[in-house]
C-alpha cells in the first residue's frame, strides 16, 4: 500500500469514529447514539445497595450514567459493570461530584439491597445499585425504554430455567448443578457447583447505557454489546463541559 493510500485510509477511519453530520443534516454530537430529541428523565425513588433512599432529582446538575442489569446475568452484565468501573477510575475526582453512575436492576424479585450490595462489593463497584418494588421500577424501565420479559420455560423440567441451563437434556429426575447439568451423567472432571440461588426463572432485557445531562435529559445511548469505554468516557466528558 502506498503512503498516500495509507494516509487516506487512516483519515477515512478517523472520520467514521468522529462525531459529525448525519445524512439527514442533523448534527451527530456524540460517539454513542444521539437521543434526539432528548427524553426528560422522570423523578423516581428507589433503594440502593446500602438500604438508603435514592432519588433522581438529587443528581440534578451532574451528568448521570444509567445502566440496567441483574445480578444473575451470566454474560454481558458483568462486562458492563467492569466497563463502568473503568469509567469511574478514569473520571477520578469527577466521579461523585460532576458525574454519577447508577445501576438499576431489572430483576427485583431476586435483587434486593443485600444481593446488590454483595454484587457491588465482590467487584469493587463504588456507585449506587438500585432496586425497589416492581411498581416503583416499572415507570423507570418505561422512561428509559427498557424492554423486559421474564419467563420460566424449562424444557427438561430440572428446575433451572432454559436461559440458565447449559444442559437442556438432563435425564428426568437427576439432581443438577448451577449450570443445569446432571450431577451424575453430565459432569466434566472437577468440582460440582450446587445451586445457592433460585434459577427457576429467567430475565430477558433489552437496553443499553444511557447518559443523562445536567438538566436531566437523556442524551446518549450505548448498546451493551457496542461499548467502547474510551469513547463512552469522551461522551461523558463532553456533557460535563456542556453549559
Amino acid at each position: 500500500m502506498g503512503m498516500s493510500r495509507a494516509i487516506a485510509w487512516i483519515l477515512a477511519f478517523t472520520l467514521l469514529m468522529t462525531p459529525g453530520c448525519l445524512s439527514n443534516g442533523e448534527v451527530d454530537e456524540f460517539y454513542g447514539e444521539d437521543i434526539n430529541p432528548p427524553i426528560t428523565v422522570n423523578e423516581f425513588q428507589l433503594i440502593d445497595d446500602k438500604g438508603e433512599i435514592v432519588t433522581m432529582s438529587q443528581f440534578e446538575g451532574q451528568v448521570v450514567v444509567v445502566t440496567f442489569l441483574f445480578t444473575r446475568c451470566p454474560d454481558i452484565c458483568p462486562v458492563v459493570s467492569a466497563n463502568l468501573a473503568f469509567i469511574a477510575q478514569e473520571l477520578g475526582d469527577l466521579h461523585g461530584t460532576s458525574v454519577q453512575i447508577l445501576t438499576v436492576t431489572v430483576d427485583p424479585w431476586t435483587d434486593n439491597s443485600s444481593v446488590l450490595g454483595n454484587y457491588a462489593d465482590v467487584r469493587g463497584l463504588s456507585w449506587p445499585h438500585l432496586t425497589g418494588s416492581v411498581e416503583d421500577l416499572e415507570p423507570v424501565w418505561m422512561n428509559f425504554d427498557v424492554g423486559l420479559a421474564t419467563y420460566d420455560t424449562d424444557i427438561d423440567d430440572d428446575g433451572v430455567a432454559d436461559g440458565f441451563d447449559s444442559c437442556p437434556d438432563t435425564p428426568e429426575g437427576e439432581e443438577v448443578d448451577n449450570n443445569g447439568c446432571g450431577k451424575e451423567t453430565q459432569q466434566p472432571d472437577g468440582e460440582v457447583i450446587t445451586n445457592h440461588h433460585p434459577l427457576d426463572y429467567w430475565v430477558d432485557h433489552t437496553t443499553g447505557t444511557i447518559i443523562v445531562d445536567k438538566n436531566m435529559e437523556q442524551r446518549v445511548w450505548w448498546a451493551d454489546t457496542d461499548w467502547n469505554p474510551e469513547l463512552v468516557l469522551e461522551d461523558i466528558l463532553s456533557l460535563v463541559e456542556e453549559e
